[in-house]
């Protein structure tokens, strides 16, 4: 009995679940056939404009359902008219207003690939913007109705939608920037930074090829920290950044680069102080000398340089000139290379600055669809991506940084 009811009961209670979010009966109406349950009880017109007119009444009135049930028979029954397009658009604001994002990110997705010519189409894209950046922020999917977690492959998926439908459109380099920090967000390090570059590759005049720029560096300095210290991921980040001081001298988030690289630099001084000091301490003097002048190379205003100078004097008066001279050759060989990664991958990190990220690009309006008011957005003002927030230049629609 009791292994019985461990399958029926989870059943009775989806059915229960589905019965009640299941969508409307289908109807007929005498003249018309019968017609989707969304359709519900409308008024069913004559011509296209009295069907839209209709929809409009319903709007008007804070009846979102049937304004859109109004709305898309327009498409319907007419769907060559010239407010089709209209229609179809006021339909996804309506399904906006009732907190279906992705009905209506289909909406317009229709709108898109149906009447591109549609002076609907760059608010279109836009809106879509707008829908996909709020998944970005945290919007939970919905499955069968009910949110669950946020989803940045949702998030992904839309932006790539927009970029493919629009690709010189004004919003596609942020739907660009937008596929790479859905990508950072999910932890894949590779895709996103070739998600930012495609932004300076393909919209290098655009006001976001700088943020995604930083961004590249940002992606590797986080990876540079995720195991303690990734020699490689901060060489990455150094280079990322000083490329994007030298392409973008007045971006505003130049400060934050010279910070990071201060980081950087103060890390990798930091090991080479730490590998000198063990040399120094298997008294092979001459490796340790070397490392001691790396410290003194990278940051010569430091205490560890002053630190450093002091240690080489010393080790100078003892062994001479001629016994430290540098060749070509490294010093390290075998067993002491290896010793070397050991040290630096014991690198204190604590005590570095937690960042959080670049910042969104704020967007430009959307434009008023033809006898409707448009879905209004609160433009997002994020500071350096993924980093401090600082004031947005990017332009992006209305929406809900990293």
């Amino acid at each position: 009995m009791k292994q019985t009811l461990r399958y029926v009961v989870p059943l009775v209670v989806f059915a229960f679940i589905l019965t009640l979010r299941c969508p409307a009966p289908i109807i007929y109406r005498e003249g018309e056939g019968f017609l989707p349950g969304d359709a519900e009880d409308i008024e069913i017109k004559k011509n296209a404009q009295e069907q839209f007119d209709l929809g409009q009444r319903y709007e008007n009135h804070g009846d979102w359902g049937r304004a859109g049930a109004s709305y898309r028979m327009v498409v319907r029954r007419f769907p060559r008219a010239d407010m089709a397009p209209a229609a179809l658009f006021n339909s996804a604001r309506m399904y906006e207003k009732q907190g279906k994002l992705e009905k209506a990110f289909h909406d317009y997705q229709t709108i898109v690939e149906r009447y591109p010519r549609s002076e609907h189409f760059e608010p279109a894209l836009e809106a879509e913007y707008t829908i996909a950046k709020a998944y970005l922020d945290g919007r939970r999917v919905d499955v069968y109705g009910v949110p669950t977690i946020p989803s940045m492959a949702k998030a992904e998926e839309m932006f790539k939608k927009i970029v493919t439908n629009g690709p010189f459109s004004k919003i596609a380099p942020l739907a660009q920037y937008g596929i790479g920090q859905a990508l950072e967000k999910s932890g894949s390090i590779t895709s996103s930074v070739t998600a930012y570059q495609q932004v300076v590759d393909r919209y290098p005049n655009s006001e976001v090829a700088a943020d995604a720029m930083y961004q590249i560096g940002y992606v590797y300095l986080q990876a540079s920290r995720a195991t303690g210290y990734d020699e490689t991921a901060a060489v990455r980040a150094q280079e990322a950044f000083e490329d994007f001081l030298v392409k973008y001298p007045n971006s505003h988030k130049v400060p934050q680069a010279q910070d990071n690289l201060k980081t950087l630099q103060g890390r990798k001084s930091n090991d080479a102080f730490n590998i000198a000091r063990f040399y120094d301490k298997q008294h092979n003097y001459k490796a340790a000398y070397v490392y001691y002048n790396e410290v003194l190379q990278q940051q010569p205003d430091s205490q560890q340089a002053t630190r450093a100078k002091t240690r080489m004097d010393q080790i100078r008066t003892k062994m001479g000139d001629d016994a430290l001279k540098i060749g070509t050759e490294n010093p390290e060989t075998g067993q002491t290379q290896a010793e070397r990664r050991r040290l630096q991958a014991q690198v204190d990190t604590t005590s570095r600055p937690d960042f959080v990220g670049p910042p969104a690009p704020t967007p430009t309006p959307s434009p008023t669809p033809a006898a409707a008011n448009p879905a209004s957005g609160a433009p997002e003002n994020q500071k350096a991506p993924l980093v401090p927030p600082n004031d947005v230049k990017p332009a992006e629609p209305n929406l809900p940084s990293q």
